[in-house]
């Protein structure tokens, strides 16, 4: 019997370094290591999304949109991916369809051949322009689920999701676990239901924040994921993504019928480059605990790439003894809310509340966005709003 080879998606110019460094890596770091990544056999590479926008600009002085012509220039093998926040684009507003379409063509033109869209409520309007704008350009536009636990979000809402994406013309579909929610046999039991339901190929995308992503990744590829997203080693757990060696051992074995179909030597050769290049960024790889598994997240929800920002937010104000506090606030505020999940903008917002919340007092300050979003100016929360924030 023929070994089934999921696709891989390497993560570590984007989410890796973006979940423990805080986005921080610069260009000229990177460059070491993109001939030799090109050379591995991964299916795709995820270069480029809203966190890496934002800090080549605000921290760095770079312009994106040069990083993105030196991917192009060295990535001759390997399709480009970016992460694509729906109708808010790169940013955290939304923004008309004129601006959302000129985006999108001249990100197809300069290499991104995969779109990962995704909305933060799980709004399908907030999605659909880009979809369509996305298969324009003749590229792949990859819906996205993003992957939550509550009261309200169950099998039933996730296969009624994802259905609805792919009727609104998405060539993929994304589970995007951004916190390391989703366990085993519950990845087993979506992506068999998914599966059935839809024809579109199904990438896993999770985070190894609470422990759970490697199991996830096996029993998800056992049930007919057809890929899954890692990082290499010297990038990977923690906060970051399932490192790519175990999982590629993994499978390497005659009682396998499956196999990670990369070259893992020079996998090696890349995880020893980095680790020299990110030496140079380890004060913002803060954290306050010493175990490299963080079980709270099951309870705060903080998707991997905030949790350090977060972290070293508080730490440059002199409030990272306030962490603890802030995680434990920010389920209280998620449900006031109406249970969305926990992705960019809307953790941003909901980690922002909770700071000011633990630091100020609950509520008395709300900010513009936070306004907006009551207010319904980011799309339809999953359930009801609290009606005391609402009032107020």
């Amino acid at each position: 019997m023929p070994s089934k080879k999921p696709n891989i998606t390497e993560v570590v110019l984007r989410d890796g370094q973006q979940s423990l460094i805080a986005t921080r890596m610069k260009t000229e770091d990177m460059l070491p290591v993109l001939s030799k990544l090109d050379k591995v056999g991964y299916s795709s590479l995820e270069v480029w999304g809203g966190a890496t926008y934002d800090c080549c600009l605000r921290f760095l002085n770079e312009n994106p949109w040069d990083r993105l012509k030196i991917f192009k220039k060295n990535f001759k093998k390997t399709k480009l991916q970016m992460l694509l926040r729906g109708k808010n684009l790169v940013g955290y507003k939304e923004y008309d369809d004129s601006v959302i379409e000129l985006f999108i063509k001249n990100a197809a033109k300069e290499g991104i051949n995969i779109f990962r869209i995704f909305d933060a409520l799980n709004d399908i309007d907030n999605i659909k322009s880009s979809i369509e704008f996305v298969n324009n350009e003749k590229e792949n536009s990859q819906g996205t689920i993003c992957y939550t636990t509550s009261p309200v979000h169950n099998e039933k809402y996730w296969i009624k999701l994802a259905k609805d994406i792919e009727d609104i013309g998405a060539k993929s579909l994304a589970i995007k676990d951004m916190a390391g929610l989703l366990s085993p046999y519950d990845a087993s039991m979506l992506v068999s239901g998914l599966k059935q339901i839809t024809d579109i190929p199904i990438q896993l995308h999770n985070h190894y924040t609470s422990g759970l992503a490697s199991m996830t990744q096996i029993k998800a590829i056992e049930s007919g994921v057809d890929g899954v997203d890692t990082c290499v080693s010297t990038v990977s757990q923690r906060t970051s993504q399932p490192a790519i060696e175990p999982l590629s051992k993994t499978f390497d074995s005659e009682n396998s019928n499956y196999k990670i179909d990369v070259n893992m030597n020079t996998v090696s050769d890349i995880a020893e480059i980095l680790e020299k290049e990110v030496k140079k960024y380890t004060e913002y790889n803060v954290t306050t605990k010493f175990s490299p598994i963080d079980a709270d997240v099951l309870s705060h929800q903080i998707p991997g790439g905030m949790i350090s920002n977060l972290a070293s937010q508080l730490s440059t104000n002199n409030n990272l003894d306030k962490l603890p506090d802030v995680l434990k606030e920010i389920p209280n505020v998620r449900k006031d809310l109406g249970m969305p999940p926990l992705v960019t903008p809307i953790s941003q917002m909901v980690g922002a509340q909770s700071v000011s919340n633990v630091l100020t007092g609950r509520y008395a300050n709300l900010s513009q966005q936070m306004q907006e979003y009551i207010n319904g100016g980011y799309g339809t929360p999953p359930s009801n709003i609290n009606k005391k924030i609402e009032d107020k």
